[in-house]
């Protein structure tokens, strides 16, 4: 029995060490190329071009730019392939000889890629200085009434968001580098009311594809701009180098809107109008002797600038309008200024609603102390299209201004709806139960706004939602300015600072004037297209010298 035993032992253990022997060779999955790809680089670092291997061919070609950057006019000559920096892409066990590190790729150049089974394939790698197969059109805005066309790249469409009658009109695009158009809609005034083929060709004369232009309606989102949506249209750092811009005493830059047109005012008796789409200065409007002596302007629902002229207290102070580039100002009111607390007013005005319906008009009134106490504005209420009795309105628990660095706007033409405040130095914003006139909600400033001159706000409501923008123009050199936008449609993210706060949906880039004119009031203005697809966002500073414009839009891609 113990014999029977042993033997059992014996066989289990044989079996046991027979398990443990060296297991088959276990190869790695098979590479389909080995190599993948060679990326070359000029020898400074500059530059990325990569070339691949093509099935059925012994040669890796690295196509280098024509042009080089691409956005620039310089042709790259043949001596910079002579030694350009490379690296391959190799799959997983597969080796490369001799080792790469420089190439010559002016020359064929002669490589060895050994692949996980050992197997072997030569390889022929050189360069070829390549004019560029890009033939896209990346932009498209018709030079009228701020018509932006939306690309779509996938059925090269250009729908251009109008439902009405379009004037022949040139456009403004941007192309992929050294491509051409044709016709060129930038010299050719082209009639949209129609579809409108336009062929473009890349630089290497041989790729092209044809877009269609035409009217469309899209679709819309649900509710409010299309995050990522915002776009620099055009914009200037330095306003005070446009001869067409006339200076001088008591400048107050100041905008409105009117129809195809920017209106800006320097708060006397010079307002140019600009091309909303391209931000060229066009003309002036004829004031027929009107000077607003440091006042202001701004435009209402209903396609009318207001006009306001500051005074002094007793002062007789005058309300105008205008509903043409080609007309002239009309008076619309005149009284004595000879209410409420304040010593001056009229550096800015509001509109909110239609002043040929209802609307209420405000404008800023000041007096000064140290430490700052005034906290009224001066409030016109329009009815039917009549202009009501001017009254002095006072807030309670706002920051207090003592200048006429302040800004004020309702968010409809209900005088108990809700007011958004932004002064000097409260440099926040805030907004205002307006029916019991007491502040109940504010967004602080921030980190780097300590004396930046928050000192204008605008209010608009675009696909459903309300929005809030303020801008805060240069007080001293050290001022960071920057405009924002915030969304309003709920009061419950209104908290926090101008850096931190969750109702904030943009911010433009900072900037800080080299220098300043004396004059700090900034302005900000908000503008939705006619079809309600765009929002525009105007801001423009006196102390600093700048004027942007940026667009927004709530369609459904």
């Amino acid at each position: 029995m113990r014999t029977k035993i042993y033997l059992l032992l014996t066989v289990a253990l044989l079996g046991i060490f027979g398990s443990c022997q060296r297991p088959d060779e276990l190869l790695p999955s098979v590479s389909r190329n080995g190599i993948n790809s060679i990326t070359a680089t000029f020898e400074d670092g500059t530059g990325s071009f990569t070339g691949y291997p093509v099935e059925g061919s012994d040669e890796i070609i690295i196509p280098v730019s024509y042009y080089f950057p691409e956005s620039t006019d310089n042709v790259t000559p043949v001596e910079r392939l002579k030694k350009m920096r490379v690296v391959a892409n190799l799959d997983d066990n597969v080796t490369i000889s001799p080792a790469i590190l420089y190439m010559d790729l002016s020359t064929e150049n002669l490589i060895t890629v050994t692949d996980q089974l050992k197997q072997k394939k030569v390889y022929k790698v050189k360069g070829v200085i390549k004019r560029s197969s890009a033939c896209s059109i990346e932009e498209f805005k018709l030079n009228f009434g701020g018509i932006t066309g939306i690309v779509n790249e996938d059925t090269k469409t250009i729908a251009l968001i109008t439902g009405g009658t379009i004037p022949p009109v040139t456009a403004t695009y941007r192309l992929s580098y050294h491509a051409t158009i044709s016709p060129d809609p930038a010299v050719t005034a082209i009639d949209y009311n129609n579809e409108v083929q336009l062929t473009v060709t890349a630089n290497d004369g041989v790729t092209k594809k044809t877009y269609t232009v035409k009217k469309q309606i899209p679709n819309k989102i649900a509710f409010g701009m299309r995050s990522g949506s915002q776009t620099p249209l055009w914009g200037t750092t330095s306003l005070f180098a446009n001869p067409a811009v006339v200076k001088g005493a008591n400048v107050n830059f100041t905008l409105a809107v009117l129809g195809d047109y920017l209106l800006l005012s320097n708060g006397n008796s010079n307002i140019n109008y600009i091309n909303r789409s391209t931000g060229v200065f066009v003309g002036t409007i004829n004031m027929n002797g009107i000077d607003l002596a440091g006042g202001a302007i701004t435009s209402d629902k209903g396609g009318n600038v207001i006009m306001t002229n500051s005074v002094a207290k007793n002062g007789v102070h005058k309300l105008y309008k205008l509903n043409s580039v080609t007309g002239t100002p009309e008076q619309i009111l005149s009284w004595t200024y000879n209410i409420g607390a304040g010593a001056r007013i009229g550096t800015k005005i509001s509109v909110s609603g239609n002043i040929n319906d209802d609307a209420i008009i405000i404008i800023n009134d000041w007096y000064w102390t140290s430490p700052a106490a005034c906290r009224e504005f001066i409030r016109i209420k329009v009815t039917d299209g009549v202009i009501g009795t001017p009254e002095a309105v006072t807030l309670t628990g706002t920051y207090a201004w003592n200048g006429g660095n302040v800004d004020l706007v309702y968010s409809s033409a209900d005088p108990t709806s809700d007011l958004f405040v932004t002064s000097y130095s409260g440099n926040s914003l805030e907004v205002v139960n307006g029916a019991t006139n007491a502040q109940k909600g504010i967004i602080g400033k921030g980190s780097i706004d300590a004396n930046s001159n928050f000192a204008c706000v605008d209010f608009t409501t675009f696909n459903k939602a309300s929005y809030v923008a303020v801008y805060g123009g240069a007080h001293f050199t050290y001022s960071a300015t920057r405009a924002m936008l915030f969304d309003v449609s709920t009061l419950s993210t209104f908290t926090g600072t101008f850096d931190n706060s969750s109702s904030k949906v943009f911010t433009s880039p900072v900037f800080y004037a080299g220098s300043l004119s004396g004059t700090a009031y900034p302005d900000v203005l908000l503008s939705v297209s006619d079809d309600g697809f765009m929002m525009y966002m105007y801001f423009v500073g006196s102390n600093n010298g700048i004027l942007q414009a940026y667009q927004f839009d709530c369609i459904d891609k």
